[in-house]
């Protein structure tokens, strides 16, 4: 009986929205649990390649063996390495090289590439970069005179997965057993060296780990996470899983709509159904049993197909995130499923419970009485009630994000405008004289039940609103992505020239059809003193452990704002005696304009008075500083310079740049570039998928509310054509209609998404904000073309039934 009545039931429009609906989300909530899950592990993973462990110590001393000690007895995987500059001789050649000296256990996490592959320098052994093979002329297997020991040329060292983006790192690299370092005469009493320690192992050691040292830590010393050290691509992936959220929360909260839209107008129409059946004398058992039942097979259905369209939507999502995850990854488990069925019965009990309760309620007299109604749950009650449940489960879905409650902020305010701009519309359009019939009939409809003219408009602004502020924020953030890297994005840079190098380099550079940036000057110094304080003692009172006053800075002399900085106080250019500083350090030091700052350079120190602070994009591929001078504060300071070009020509550019100029460093971030392009055009694939699935949320609460009025608006147009009124009017006033409507709609909705943005932009994605007119010009007009396209189609439907007349007439 319970099939035979859900399959009569089943080809009614109402509940076929609630069972689209129902399955939407939870394909949304199992697709975006299953793929958020993963992404997650992965930037997990992208840390712990990137960091070549779970967690990394940085000194300039060595760590407590004692601590070491104690980390391996806990279970932790060690790994040590110690990092300087020192001199290195071939056929009597000199050149400065970074050297970084490893354990055998390094890396505990990443790949270190080498040629040939898997090389890892034995006792006597180096890798060495190919650029330094080419400044010295030396090939694998020849010996090499690293400070005061000689090493034997094992192969090439291509990249390092901490090696991480420095511009400023002047010297090729080279890798080295740590247990050679000694004998190359660089680890003395006062040598400049840094110490990292690298643990790896289950997240719950770790954490106790990190814990119970953060407070034994030396003055020297820090702990280095992916925040500190991921730059532009860490923060892209963060933005992209916070758009995902976005998506799920939009999609859940279209889906919740369109439910109770839909389910409230199916049980509607279904009251006259139940009277009849208790006047033949149905009992509340076998009624319940019907409902109820019909209700459960609804419900496997939804999770049945949900699933089934979850895993296909997270099959595709990871196809398209393919570069961002590691190769292999665990099951995400069990709790996407979990939270997937809650969001299942969440919404039907709380959406349908109250209009499925008022029809087992329907009294025998409705058969006669139509407006006889069972009083069930005040909505004065249920309705707020039902809000702030929803609210918190969506809280505890998204980890109370910030997203969450900007999303909701719209809503509220779309609720608040249809009371000021809803009768407000209503009360101008009221007021136009409308020379045409049809006009003249749509708005006399839309006026005759203002309380469901504004509940209709409500529900179409949400949509709109919702729709509208995803298109924007994911517009937002890939032409975020595509200024942070445009084509032409620099993948070399040149740092130590001296100032008579900038013209002949200028040259060799126009030879080969390559234009250099800005050429930067460069003067490396320490902030030793602050408004009179040791820089040491006052920054640690503000921010203990703050890694500014604790090693050399690159400065800088600008008479132009860089591109991609912000002035957001004081004044520019600065002038003699001044300096223009970084927004973050001013926060993180406690400075403002008008504080003296003295610094160590090479010759001497010098003191400079703060004159404005900047906003400055790290994101960009560009060389930023923390702090800009004028040139006469740094003339007497030694200075290199520093710029950067992009090039992809294989005519023998570095090769000579390498040999004319051996004491220019030439940094390579070409590798690096394409694999962060890759993988941000892979996740902006993502992105548009995600943007289809809330569309299509979007036209199913479109669906619901058109079908709320249609057994009304049949009944009208069938009076209208007894009195004698044509099609062709009747279309015309459909088209209307909708028409104002979806305009009125799409005002409310461009309000409520200006205010969502602007929460969003400031305070999710760091963006800056600004009025987006596309919005107040495209909701508008898109709300009334597809409104009144549905209103066409709808007048075709209703006004080609021949069987309204014997209908009406029953």
């Amino acid at each position: 009986m319970i099939w035979r009545w859900f399959w009569r039931e089943w080809r009614t429009p109402s509940l076929l929205v609630v069972w689209l609906s129902l399955t939407l989300a939870v394909a949304c909530v199992l697709a975006l649990g299953r793929a958020g899950d993963r992404i997650n592990q992965s930037v997990n993973y992208q840390s712990r390649d990137y960091l070549a462990g779970d967690l990394v110590l940085r000194g300039s001393h060595p760590a407590d063996e004692t601590w070491l000690k104690k980390a391996q007895e806990s279970g932790l995987a060690l790994s040590q390495q110690m990092s300087f500059n020192t001199m290195v001789f071939a056929n009597d050649v000199p050149q400065l090289v970074y050297v970084k000296a490893a354990d055998d256990a390094y890396p505990l996490y990443g790949e270190l590439e080498t040629d040939p592959p898997g090389l890892k320098p034995a006792r006597g052994e180096i890798l060495i970069a190919p650029r330094l093979a080419e400044l010295l002329s030396v090939k694998p297997g020849q010996m090499l005179e690293v400070g005061d020991t000689d090493l034997k040329i094992a192969g090439f060292l291509i990249q390092e997965p901490d090696s991480g983006f420095n511009p400023f790192q002047m010297a090729p690299r080279v890798l080295i057993n740590l247990q050679d370092a000694e004998a190359t005469g660089a680890v003395q009493p006062g040598s400049r060296l840094t110490y990292r320690d690298m643990f790896a192992g289950a997240p719950d050691a770790v954490a106790v780990f990190k814990q119970q040292y953060e407070d034994a830590l030396r003055i020297d010393q820090r702990w280095v996470t992916l925040k500190q050290e991921g730059g532009a691509l860490a923060k892209s992936i963060d933005r992209a899983q916070q758009f995902l959220v976005l998506s799920a929360l939009l999609t859940l909260l279209l889906a919740i709509a369109a439910v109770a839209v839909a389910m409230s107008h199916y049980c509607r129409s279904r009251h006259t159904l139940i009277a009849v059946l208790k006047t033949l004398g149905a009992g509340r058992r076998e009624l319940r049993y019907w409902v109820v039942g019909q209700w459960a097979v609804l419900m496997a259905a939804a999770m049945a197909a949900g699933s089934l369209l979850g895993l296909i939507f997270d099959a595709v999502l990871m196809s398209l995130l393919a570069p961002l995850l590691p190769k292999a990854l665990p099951d995400p488990g069990l709790w996407p499923w979990a939270w997937a069925l809650l969001t299942l019965l969440a919404i039907t009990l709380l959406v349908g419970a109250r209009p499925y309760r008022q029809l087992m309620l329907t009294q025998p007299t409705r058969v006669l009485r139509d407006d006889v109604v069972a009083p069930v749950w005040p909505l004065r009650w249920y309705l707020p009630l039902a809000v702030l449940i929803v609210a918190g489960g969506l809280a505890v879905l998204t980890n109370a994000s910030f997203l969450l409650w900007a999303v909701l902020a719209g809503v509220v305010l779309i609720a608040a405008l249809l009371a000021v701009a809803g009768y407000g519309g209503l009360w101008l359009l009221a007021k136009i004289p409308f020379r045409a019939l049809s006009l003249r009939l749509a708005v006399r409809r839309l006026l005759r039940q203002p309380g469901q003219t504004l509940v209709q408009t409500g529900a179409f602004a949400l949509s709109f609103m919702l729709l509208g502020l995803l298109v924007m924020v994911r517009g937002d953030l890939i032409g975020r992505w595509q200024q942070q890297l445009p084509p032409d994005t620099p993948n070399y840079f040149l740092v130590n020239m001296t100032e008579e190098q900038i013209t002949p380099v200028n040259q060799l550079l126009a030879s080969h059809n390559v234009t250099p940036s800005e050429y930067y000057p460069v003067v490396l110094a320490r902030l030793s003193g602050i408004n009179g304080e040791t820089a040491l003692a006052w920054a640690d009172a503000r921010d203990p452990g703050n890694n500014t006053v604790r090693r050399e800075l690159s400065l800088t002399w600008q008479e132009s704002l860089p591109p991609l900085n912000e002035l957001v106080d004081g004044t520019w250019p600065p002038k003699p005696g001044e300096v223009s500083i970084e927004m973050e350090v001013v926060k993180e030091l406690g400075l403002k304009v008008g504080d003296t700052l003295t610094f160590t350079g090479d010759t001497r120190p010098f003191t400079v008075t703060v004159s404005s602070v900047r906003q400055v994009d790290w994101e960009s591929m560009r060389p930023n500083f923390f702090f800009i001078f004028n040139h006469v504060s740094l003339e007497n300071q030694s200075a290199m310079w520093l710029t950067s070009f992009h090039y992809d020509g294989n005519d023998g550019l570095i090769t000579q740049m390498n040999r004319k100029y051996p004491s220019i460093s030439i940094f390579d971030t070409g590798s690096m570039l394409k694999q962060i392009q890759t993988i941000l055009a892979q996740v902006s694939r993502a992105l548009e998928a995600m943007v289809v699935l809330v569309l299509i949320c979007g036209v199913l609460l479109l669906l619901a509310q058109i079908q709320v009025g249609m057994n009304q608006r049949r009944t009208e147009l069938v009076v209208y054509r007894t009195l004698g009124a044509g099609k062709r009017l009747l279309r015309r006033t459909l088209w209307s209609e909708f028409a104002l409507l979806g305009a009125m709609a799409g005002v409310v909705a461009a309000f409520g998404a200006e205010i969502a943005l602007w929460l969003l932009q400031t305070r999710v994605f760091d963006f800056p904000w600004q009025p987006q007119w596309p919005l107040w010009v495209g909701l508008p007009l898109a709300g009334g073309f597809l409104l009144s396209l549905c209103g066409s189609v709808l007048g075709i439907r209703l006004l080609g039934d021949p069987q309204q007349y014997r209908r009406l007439q029953s």
